[in-house]
């Protein structure tokens, strides 16, 4: 498997469009959820949605007309699984999930 590093040299990431997307939460207890404390077991949810999004590359490639669409593709289909498989929390961690646009 490439990896997300094997997959932007791939591309030529510096000449790659010019969105740039952050998908990520401002849950201050996030992490400990995503990798685990000594205590409480990991609960992945975000690093199994960038795989899940990078495995159907391919497909979104044959959705969108640019590259910048497609970046803007990917940062959404990485919120909605990351969202899909957050543990439920009272609902706090998911609904701080988002995909915003920093450039």
């Amino acid at each position: 498997m490439l990896g997300l590093d094997g997959v932007l040299d791939a591309l030529d990431y510096d000449g790659f469009g010019s969105r740039e997307y952050r998908v990520g939460t401002n849950a201050e207890y996030a992490v400990y959820v995503e990798y685990g404390t000594a205590s409480n077991q990991a609960q992945p949810y975000l690093r199994p949605a960038v795989e899940k999004a990078l495995s159907e590359f391919d497909r979104y490639t044959r959705e969108v007309d640019s590259p910048d669409e497609l970046v803007e593709h990917l940062a959404v289909k990485i919120e909605e699984y990351a969202k899909k498989n957050a543990p439920v929390d009272t609902g706090n961690l998911r609904a701080s999930i988002s995909a915003q646009r920093v450039a």
